[in-house]
Formats: structure tokens, C-alpha cells, sequence
């Protein structure tokens, strides 16, 4: 889930052991009072907390230790019964799209980009997203988004003219309202990138 939200694989392996990891100062405080309320016997070491006091102040730490306690519950809840992790928010990944959009390096860099997005925050079982294929059936012609072959095709449009598509396989159930809406968002969003002549 992290990951979704734009953390480093090497920010990730640094949480193994934060102490040699170049986090700054206020986050291996906190990384070493989360550890503390999650794996240690209940009670946190003095030494943390005067550690946490010298960048933290006493409403910053109870905020802190609410949020660590919460996914600490939750963690333990999913966890016993095998719950899945809940799908990243629409909103937030339409987001991710508008920053890969502004930070990629090309188009091929800003498919793969908004692909690996999908996957991650959707657990979609498949992405592909190519500008170079105009040929979705019927959805090209009609602007709609729906699902043909257990696929959802969904154009990418600009000035009238397909550019692209973008076509998602579910690993799961049958598409909803909420993966239409959000396959077009995204659609919307890649449609100027994609008609751009290369520079």
C-alpha cells in the first residue's frame, strides 16, 4: 500500500532498519516508536519518548501514537481474517495520474507509469495502454467506456480523434460504475500527452 502513495522501494527497505537507513532525524524517532508500540511488550522505553520530545511536540506524539494504534488494530483484524487490502481511493490514483503525467519522461514513460498505477492501487490483473492502437470496436467510435471479453476498453481521445486505449483485466469480479468512471479519468488526463507530437 505504501507503495501506492509514492514510497521508494529503498525508503521500504530501509524500514527493516531505520538506524542506518538516511531518514531524517524526526522520522527514525517515530519509525522507532512505531516499532516499540507494535513489536515490543505494550510499555514504550523512556528513551524513545525523550528521543520523540526532541522533535515532536506532546500533541504531535499522542497524533502519532493514535495512528500507529489504529493500523496496529487493523493490521491485527485483517490479518485474523484474511481480509484483503481495501483498493486504493479513486480520487487518490487519478492523482498519481496527474503527477506522472507532469513527471514523465515521454509517452511510453507515461504508460508505463499510469499502468503500474492501475495494477497497484486497482489489483487489476492486467493494464496495457497503447497509443498506437486505435482499434476498440465499438468504443472508439462512440467515446464509451464498457467492457468487451472480459476486458474494459476504454479510449483516450483528443480533438475527436482516438490516440490510444487503455484495456484492463479485473482479477476479480465483473467492472462497476467506479472502474468506468475511473478508466475515463484516467483516460481524460493522458489525452493531451498522448496527442503531443514528440519533442
Amino acid at each position: 500500500m505504501a507503495k501506492q502513495f509514492g514510497v521508494s522501494d529503498t525508503a521500504l527497505d530501509g524500514l527493516k532498519d531505520p538506524a542506518r537507513h538516511p531518514f531524517p532525524a524526526d522520522q527514525k524517532a517515530a519509525l522507532r516508536f512505531a516499532d516499540a508500540m507494535t513489536d515490543g511488550p505494550g510499555a514504550v522505553p523512556e528513551e524513545t519518548f525523550r528521543e520523540l520530545r526532541r522533535h515532536f511536540s506532546e500533541p504531535q506524539i499522542v497524533e502519532i501514537a493514535t495512528v500507529i494504534g489504529v493500523f496496529n488494530y487493523f493490521n491485527r483484524f485483517n490479518n485474523a481474517l484474511h481480509t484483503e487490502i481495501t483498493l486504493t481511493d479513486p480520487d487518490v490514483l487519478v492523482q498519481r495520474v496527474r503527477e506522472a503525467v507532469q513527471a514523465a519522461a515521454g509517452a511510453e514513460d507515461l504508460c508505463e507509469r499510469v499502468a503500474d498505477i492501475l495494477r497497484q492501487g486497482r489489483r487489476y490483473a492486467r493494464v496495457a495502454i497503447d497509443r498506437r492502437r486505435k482499434d476498440i470496436d465499438t468504443t472508439a467510435h462512440t467515446g464509451a467506456t464498457r467492457p468487451v471479453d472480459g476486458l474494459l476498453r476504454a479510449p483516450i481521445r483528443a480533438g475527436g480523434a482516438t490516440v490510444g486505449i487503455i484495456e484492463v483485466e479485473s482479477s476479480s469480479a465483473a467492472f462497476d460504475d467506479e472502474d468506468r468512471s475511473l478508466i475515463e479519468r484516467v483516460a481524460a488526463l493522458m489525452a493531451g500527452p498522448l496527442s503531443a507530437p514528440p519533442a
